[in-house]
This record gives structure tokens, C-alpha cells and sequence, in this order.
């Protein structure tokens, strides 16, 4: 059995009277550890598949299987603690807290998943050593580079140990060469802790590098 497996997952959206199909009966499957890209043309579906299987919205109909539990059957209160506690996100917006700096962003996820200060401090010090961002911990958003809040953002992603990285265009808003480095990261990343990644890019150097592409055309895996 897949890691993560969608079977005929529809999702349609309201406009004004209209319905408009994001998804039409969408079936992939995603083994645990695996790098995937997801490509297709804009308006394709491919940020809405993104946001089913991360848990941040929920399908018109259709399975979602991850990791053997049928999360659509899930009850709110419960759907949100299964993606709090698996599931992390990389914004191509960076998604940063303005107010808080760059430690602050980090650390809270860990608090929402009440993990001990000790545990929290130990987890951010490994990270952002890891990551190469400590000496940018005390800066808010607005005072680093697009290439540095990613790097934060990756960070706060990583931090609580996911079992799924998701993430959404991740260097659309960088300069070619800090994209490559987050690239390389991200693969390294992915290849030592075995985290399993589900990107979705237009990047062909993601998309070359991806350990394999689904491309969604019109809402459906195009073969």
C-alpha cells in the first residue's frame, strides 16, 4: 500500500452560482520518502491537490489514504490533530509571523504541539545549525532577504519532525541562485531524514531533480 494514496478525489468550488471543478476524480499515490514534483500549467489544480492532501481543505468527494488511515472520514477535531502532528508547510508567500523574529517563527509550531522548552530550545539550536540561519534568529521578516525567510520558513517547517514536507512553488520568489541552494537543501534534507516531499513548481531544476513528476492537466494526473 502507497504511503499517501488519493482515490477519485473531486474537488469543485462555488462561484456565485457557478460550480467550478478544481479536481475531477484525481488518483496518485506517493510512497513513504519519495521527492515528488507535481507540474501542470497554472489553474490546473495542482496548489488545490497541494491543499487536500496537506489538510487544509477538504474534498467535494473521494478517498484520502495516508498512511493507512482514511482521513476524509475523520472529524474536524481530529482531522487538524492528524495534520498538526504530520504534516508541515513551505509557502511560496513564506507565511512568517511580521511580529515575531526569526527564533520566534521557528519555535512556534513546537509550542502549539506543547513540546517542553528544553525539547524546543534543542530542536531550533539543531535546525538553524543545520539550516545555516543563526545568526539571522533575532531578525523579524521584514529585516532579511527572500532567500533568508525561506530559510526560516524551511526551518519551522523541519522543526517538528514531519513525516510530509508540502510545498507550494518554494522559489518562485528568489533569485535563481538562492533557489538552487534551497533546492539542494530541501534534496538533502529529503534524502537524509527520508521526509517525504510533495512539491509543486514550474522550476525545472525541482522538476529535474524530483525523484518523479505528475503533471495535473485540467484536474486530472495527465498521462
Amino acid at each position: 500500500m502507497a504511503f499517501i494514496e488519493t482515490k477519485d478525489l473531486i474537488k469543485n468550488y462555488e462561484l456565485g452560482k457557478t460550480l467550478v471543478p478544481a479536481l475531477r476524480g484525481l488518483d496518485v499515490a506517493i510512497e513513504k520518502g519519495e521527492y515528488l514534483c507535481v507540474a501542470g500549467p497554472s489553474g490546473a489544480g495542482k496548489s488545490t491537490f497541494l491543499n487536500l492532501v496537506g489538510l487544509l481543505d477538504e474534498a467535494t468527494s473521494g478517498t484520502i489514504i495516508f498512511d493507512g488511515t482514511d482521513i476524509t472520514s475523520l472529524s474536524k477535531k481530529n482531522y487538524h490533530r492528524f495534520r498538526r502532528g504530520k504534516i508541515s508547510f513551505i509557502f511560496q508567500s513564506f507565511n512568517l509571523v511580521p511580529v515575531l523574529n526569526a527564533r520566534e517563527n521557528i519555535e512556534f509550531p513546537l509550542i502549539i504541539q506543547k513540546i517542553d522548552k528544553a525539547e524546543r530550545d534543542r530542536r531550533i539550536d539543531a535546525i538553524t545549525e543545520e539550516i545555516g540561519i543563526r545568526q539571522w534568529l533575532h531578525h523579524k521578516p521584514d529585516e532579511l532577504s527572500g532567500g533568508q525567510r525561506q530559510r526560516v520558513a524551511i526551518a519551522r517547517a523541519l522543526v517538528t519532525k514531519p513525516e510530509v514536507i508540502i510545498a507550494d512553488e518554494p522559489t518562485a520568489n528568489l533569485d535563481s541562485v538562492t533557489g538552487k541552494a534551497i533546492l539542494d537543501l530541501l534534496r538533502r534534507l529529503n534524502s537524509e531524514e527520508q521526509t517525504t516531499f510533495i512539491i509543486a513548481s514550474h522550476d525545472h531544476s525541482l522538476i529535474d531533480g524530483a525523484d518523479r513528476v505528475i503533471k495535473i492537466v485540467d484536474g486530472l494526473v495527465a498521462s
